[in-house]
């Protein structure tokens, strides 16, 4: 009976390790890399990673810790969750960022290659190994690259919320950004104007000089804004030839200044096929916030400022109604 029992368990053992190698064979041929950390984060053993053009081999990083090879907080956030996979008992995943030229056990001929000079997104997904061979509990971390998966994401956020031909913010991102900048200023007592900038007479200018000249124009007039903007301020395209600045941390002086010396640059630029004597001005409608008001009140007197100076003649700023 003895030899039995130890036959049937000398083929359990046999069977388990043959399924093991099986799995290891299967991990090394796969494309992403895989590592098999114990619960100290000590990579036990470093397997696949078959696409070189995503994956530098980690064979260096056997023996060594998440701390000793990654920076401090990509460490300590993938051991937080291969703790937490031992201690659940179920799959963790993380998206963590990392550049393969700062995991410092990598050899430097592989950390100096261009594409591993670049930011890139993994997503990690750390599972338990209980029957794996080795004194402490271990989990498989799979560490798939999904660069390209978030780089196109970010193409298509950045769409949603750019306007194609200047550059700058369209309507949607402006207004999402006003309402959240009008709740802080409230919140905290801060000021905060609005400017709403119309190029004066600018179908007289598609209409002359042609759709090219007038798309080139409305791209200087952008350059020229933002280049007199503070990193904290936002602008943004709202209609062909309409524009918004939102202004944080500005009083109704401060709004006028800016508006004022928007007019005043604004006939000075120099749009390639454009007659020198044709400049270009524009009309500004200047609104500093109340308390308790809404973005749609403090656009709508800022709108209205602008329909005056438009009505005084153009070129001009007016101030919105207190």
């Amino acid at each position: 009976m003895d030899d039995i029992q130890e036959s049937t368990q000398a083929g359990t053992i046999a069977a388990l390790k043959a399924e093991r190698d099986q799995l290891l064979t299967l991990l090394k041929a796969l494309p992403d890399i895989s590592f098999v950390l114990d619960a100290e984060g000590r990579y036990v053993n470093v397997i696949g990673g078959a696409n070189e053009a995503m994956y530098a081999s980690g064979k260096s990083l056997e023996g060594y810790t998440l701390a000793d090879a990654l920076p401090p907080a990509v460490a300590e956030a993938c051991l937080t969750h291969v703790q937490q996979a031992l201690r659940t008992g179920e799959m963790q995943t993380l998206e963590y960022q990392l550049r393969v030229a700062d995991v410092t056990l990598l050899p430097r001929s592989v950390r100096d290659t261009g594409h591993h000079q670049a930011e890139q997104w993994f997503e990690g997904r750390a599972l338990p190994l209980p029957s794996y061979d080795h004194p402490k509990p271990v989990v498989l971390w799979v560490a798939v690259n999904v660069t390209p998966r978030k780089q196109l994401e970010q193409y298509w956020r950045e769409a949603a919320y750019t306007d194609p031909l200047t550059g700058i913010a369209n309507r949607r991102a402006l207004f999402e950004q006003a309402k959240h900048e009008i709740e802080r200023a409230h919140r905290h007592h801060r000021p905060l104007s609005l400017l709403v900038l119309d190029i004066d007479h600018f179908k007289t200018i598609n209409t002359r000089y042609g759709h090219g000249q007038g798309d080139e124009a409305l791209r200087q007039f952008t350059q020229c804004c933002a280049s007199l903007l503070r990193d904290t301020d936002f602008m943004g395209r709202i209609g062909g030839e309409e524009f918004v600045m939102l202004l944080p941390e500005t009083d109704q002086l401060g709004a006028e200044q800016l508006g004022a010396r928007i007019v005043e640059e604004t006939p000075t630029l120099d749009v390639p096929g454009m007659h020198h004597g044709h400049r270009m001005t524009v009309s500004i409608g200047a609104a500093t916030l109340f308390e308790h008001e809404g973005f749609e009140d403090l656009l709508r007197r800022a709108d209205d400022a602008l329909s005056t100076a438009k009505r005084s003649g153009r070129n001009r700023l007016r101030l919105g109604e207190r």
